[in-house]
């Protein structure tokens, strides 16, 4: 029993891109590298069914658009996160 390309989408390829989007989030050098892991065997994945050359190039500039903003570089290293960049604690306006 094979799997067709739109069945594998359903199956795989869209839970796996979540995940690894989910694993991008933040600046965890470990869950960045587990995330270009997820991407790597989506893209063999891929790679394998007949007629996913184009799902693999579409997986493939996930991973190169997540390369080029940094995620798991020395880049991400300098950026500090979110809650390191405040300066207050409160929404409150300052009297």
């Amino acid at each position: 029993m094979s799997l067709t390309l739109s069945q594998t989408w359903i199956v795989l390829g869209v839970p796996l891109l979540v995940v690894a989007a989910g694993l991008f989030v933040g600046r965890s050098r470990l869950r960045a590298l587990l995330g270009y892991v997820v991407l790597t065997a989506l893209l063999g994945l891929f790679v394998t069914i007949p007629g996913g050359g184009p799902s693999a190039v579409v997986v493939g500039l996930v991973g190169l658009a997540a390369l080029a903003t940094g995620r798991g570089t020395h880049l991400d290293d300098a950026a500090p996160e979110h809650h390191e960049a405040r300066r207050r604690y409160t929404t409150a306006a300052p009297r």
